[in-house]
């Protein structure tokens, strides 16, 4: 029979230390260590504009109403009026009310910053709401969950105004 050795008080600490650790990082931002469920790139003639990545907590897309990261690496310096415009004009393509856009842009207006070559904006939908976070700092978040599930409709929807971009981060190359 194997003798078992004790365990010291430092030990104990350690152990303690590092439980608390992982359950904090965890906690704070799960969106980090969830699985890709897809990645795509999106060109414009010879330029990339960015990649993207979608990342759900099993890797797996089930739907739009899942708890999902959509995380975008920049290839080019863009200013955030043009980042909000080119979201408004995603957004009108999906029929969303001008009203509605005015509002939600006037709210991105408060939240994103201008992005440089290799930065990374990441949008995590969870619990009904979303968050921006520019690498790993949350930005702002979005308490209206119908702006934060139409956000991600403009990659997700299957009115998308780039299909292949929407299949190719669901999983379905």
């Amino acid at each position: 029979m194997k003798q078992l050795l004790p365990i010291s008080s430092y030990q104990i600490l350690l152990a303690a230390i590092l439980c608390l650790f992982t359950v904090h990082a965890g906690a704070s931002t799960p969106w980090q260590v969830w699985p890709s469920v897809g990645e795509a790139r999106l060109t414009w003639g010879p330029w990339v504009i960015y990649d993207s990545q979608l990342r759900s907590p099993d890797g797996v897309y089930q739907g739009e109403g899942d708890n999902l990261a959509l995380v975008i690496r920049y290839h080019r310096n863009i200013d955030s009026e043009d980042l909000i415009e080119a979201t408004n004009d995603q957004w009108r393509h999906l029929g969303v009310s001008a009203t509605k856009r005015e509002r939600w842009s006037q709210r991105l207006e408060q939240i994103w910053p201008d992005v440089k070559k290799g930065d990374r904006l990441i949008f995590v939908f969870n619990d009904k709401q979303g968050a921006f976070f520019q690498d790993n700092y949350q930005i702002g978040v979005l308490q209206d969950a119908e702006m934060s599930q139409t956000f991600l409709q403009i990659w997700l929807s299957p009115n998308t105004a780039y299909p292949d971009i929407r299949n190719q981060l669901i999983g379905k190359r």
